[in-house]
């Protein structure tokens, strides 16, 4: 008998503490301040059609040997310092400011739109990081920009890397 009013108090106190911790409230983000670069978490991930990789081998093995040259070459700036007012600046490793806006998707995702990305780049943040997610379009820009005539034809990478590539720059809040 003690045994099972032990086990009974142990169990609605466990489903007290359950309880009260699922009525929390999600903290809003807030993107306000000053994001700096974490260069160590910057990825990119290439996804390819099996069969173009194996009818374009050359190809395959230059986005596999340059993939730090890939990352190396996205666009990196040193912070991204949002104000209230919807406005955003990416401040640039040369000492340039490329101002922007920025619009809330849902809870944890947001829009950035400037000069760099007139079509907006998404970025998502839980108020201690914030990721930008580069999409494959912009992926293949960067690839097509550091082909040299030596390199295999760009339409070899355009027919090969697949949707499901991307990129992620990570920022920790200043």
């Amino acid at each position: 008998m003690k045994i099972s009013r032990f086990l009974l108090v142990i169990a609605l106190g466990i489903l007290t503490i359950s309880t009260a911790s699922c009525n929390k409230e999600p903290e809003p983000i807030v993107l306000t301040g000053t994001w700096n670069i974490d260069t160590t978490q910057t990825k990119v991930f290439i996804k390819y059609d099996e069969i173009e990789a194996q009818e374009n081998p050359v190809a395959y093995n230059y986005l596999r040997d340059n993939i730090n040259k890939i990352r190396k070459n996205l666009l990196q700036p040193n912070q991204l310092v949002f104000s209230g007012t919807n406005q955003v600046t990416f401040k640039m490793n040369e000492g340039v400011d490329i101002a922007g806006t920025y619009v809330k998707l849902d809870e944890v995702y947001f829009q950035i739109t400037n000069l760099f990305f007139p079509q907006g780049i998404v970025c998502g943040s839980d108020n201690s990081i914030l990721e930008l997610y580069f999409q494959r379009d912009y992926i293949l820009t960067v690839i097509s920009n550091i082909l040299t005539p030596d390199d295999p034809p760009f339409t070899d990478f355009e027919e090969m890397v697949t949707e499901e590539t991307g990129g992620i720059i990570l920022f920790r809040r200043g």
